[in-house]
């Protein structure tokens, strides 16, 4: 029984006030928490505030042009975008070319500040080749080998190179946004299920494969017993939440982030968040997230068709997702892994995408159908066990 649904004839306004609340959030914390090392630095305290504004200001119209363009028409650009993603990654890993900062090479400069992060690029691509090719596929998702093996071989070389970076934190995030796309299009729960085993497990073996990272776990396990060295910035993280209290230390009067915190303006934002705003700050940011996942969730649901509906998933769990794993981070309930919060950390790639994401999303939300989108369903059978 399919339930009719009103044609949508507006954007999600809701959306659209959570994603701008976040960002004028993100603006004051990347001042409160940057000014003191650029003006040390750069003899300007509000040199990354600039460098951030320009970037939001890219991002805000970027997002309006994509929400105000039929997402059907950004087909014929999923697989160039694609292949132009791979490339990317693989030259960010040639010396000389790929800017190389803590050991990793995630960058590739234009000049200045201007330069591009390709494993950001990399979710968005993927989330729309996937859409596009999953929908097409219709029943025969998860039917076979045919199916499944390229979307695990498509997948598993794009998380490949971007633990190459290394940035394990980022490969994880797109990992479960194709995961949640392949779901959704109606994979067999049999062969998920071995997908889903073979990603954790070869997940468990690169965070535990470098030194460095098994380092982290381990420090995640008891950062108490190095807290001068590995642990040092879990603690302190810890140390900025407690300091916070239920109102905050006030706008601008963090502690920690004054060479305590290492990235206090990127990573560990959040944490000078809590320190600054108390317990309350936080909490809006979690329900501003929580509210852009259902958001996205109810755009999903009420898709004009399956890619708009893969689109939509795969978009929200990208978010969503992202922004669990930087806060669980900040909060030590997982190892620690570097990966900005959305649309608050600094960072220009990650705004500008995030918010192209967003306008793609609005786009979907605005096209919604008079009826639900139709993905495939289990017809009652018990040999055909797939998802619902």
């Amino acid at each position: 029984m399919r339930v009719r649904l009103p044609r949508t004839t507006t954007f999600d306004l809701w959306l659209v006030a959570v994603v701008l609340g976040l960002l004028a959030l993100g603006l004051a914390m990347v001042y409160s928490a940057s000014g003191i090392r650029a003006l040390d630095a750069l003899d300007d305290p509000s040199f990354f505030l600039f460098q951030q504004s320009l970037w939001a200001t890219g991002g805000i119209l970027a997002m309006v042009f994509f929400a105000r363009l039929d997402y059907h028409r950004l087909r014929p650009f999923a697989l160039p975008l694609l292949v132009l993603v791979f490339v990317l990654l693989i030259v960010v890993l040639v010396p000389g070319i790929g800017t190389r900062a803590g050991g990793a090479a995630r960058w590739i400069r234009f000049g200045g500040p201007l330069g591009v992060q390709p494993a950001e690029l990399a979710k968005l691509a993927l989330a729309l080749y996937l859409a596009f090719w999953l929908g097409a596929r219709g029943q025969a998702i998860g039917a076979a080998m045919a199916i499944t093996a390229p979307f695990a071989v498509l997948v598993g070389a794009i998380t490949a190179l971007v633990v190459a970076e290394p940035d394990l934190g980022t490969a994880i995030v797109i990992g479960a946004l194709a995961l949640a796309m392949y779901f959704v299009a109606g994979a067999r729960l049999r062969e998920f299920g071995a997908i889903g085993v073979l990603a954790g497990t070869l997940a468990a073996v690169a965070a535990v494969a470098q030194p460095y990272r098994l380092q982290r776990v381990l420090t995640f396990l008891d950062p108490w017993s190095d807290p001068r060295g590995a642990g040092f910035q879990t603690i302190q993280a810890l140390y900025a939440l407690a300091l916070g209290g239920p109102l905050g230390e006030g706008l601008g009067a963090s502690r920690e982030k004054s060479g305590f915190l290492p990235a206090p303006y990127t990573d560990s934002i959040f944490a000078v968040l809590g320190e600054e705003l108390g317990l309350w700050g936080p909490l809006l940011v979690v329900l501003l997230f929580f509210t852009l996942a259902f958001r996205g969730i109810r755009i999903a649901l009420r898709a004009p068709d399956r890619e708009g509906a893969l689109l939509a998933t795969g978009i929200t769990i990208w978010l969503a997702f992202q922004a669990w794993v930087n806060m669980a981070v900040v909060a030590s309930l997982i190892p620690m892994t570097g990966i900005t919060l959305p649309f608050i950390s600094y960072g220009g790639s990650s705004l500008l995408v995030g918010l192209i994401g967003v306008g793609i999303l609005l786009s979907v939300g605005h096209r919604g159908a008079a009826q639900p989108a139709t993905l495939p369903r289990a017809p009652g059978g018990r040999r055909d066990r797939r998802s619902r």
